[in-house]
């Protein structure tokens, strides 16, 4: 059993130790494969207090995170290291990306917190907005205006 108590939030986390130990919910995950660093298992994750970050490990890890951390549910996630995030499109605004590492400690959490964690941007800010300056996925609530056939373009 572990001997820490606490858990840290996502924006005090910091590439310079990897005895983190944080408690998330799983909002988004996917496969990803890629030339520099082969398949791997992706996912968005939200702590207590809103913070989002993009976390990754190998595929070889999938099959125990999607057990302990289906999307919607909580976890807690214990031996995770953090790096700088990069990327065309990264996921999240927040500079670093966890990385849950080989010996990581997952285990479900008791907490029940039903938000999805949506950071919605009007439509204003994204026709005014830097394409360069946001590098990052945003959430977006629409309507359909016309729905018609398929076209491949």
């Amino acid at each position: 059993m572990s001997h820490m108590t606490t858990f840290v939030p996502l924006t005090k986390l910091r590439p310079f130790k990897d005895k983190w130990r944080v408690q998330v919910k799983c909002l988004h995950s996917w496969k990803q494969t890629t030339t520099y660093s082969g398949d791997t298992f992706e996912m968005v994750l939200a702590d207590q207090w809103g913070n989002k970050i993009h976390a990754t490990r190998k595929r070889s890890l999938m099959q125990r995170i999607q057990r302990v951390l289906p999307i919607d549910s909580w976890g807690v996630i214990e031996h995770i290291t953090i790096t700088a995030a990069g990327g065309q499109y990264r996921t999240t605004n927040y500079k670093y990306k966890m990385v849950i590492a080989e010996d990581a400690v997952l285990s479900r959490s008791d907490l029940n917190d039903d938000r999805i964690f949506l950071s919605v941007a009007n439509y204003e800010e994204i026709e005014n907005a830097d394409v360069k300056k946001q590098a990052f996925l945003i959430d977006v609530i629409g309507r359909i205006h016309e729905l018609g056939d398929v076209h491949t373009v």
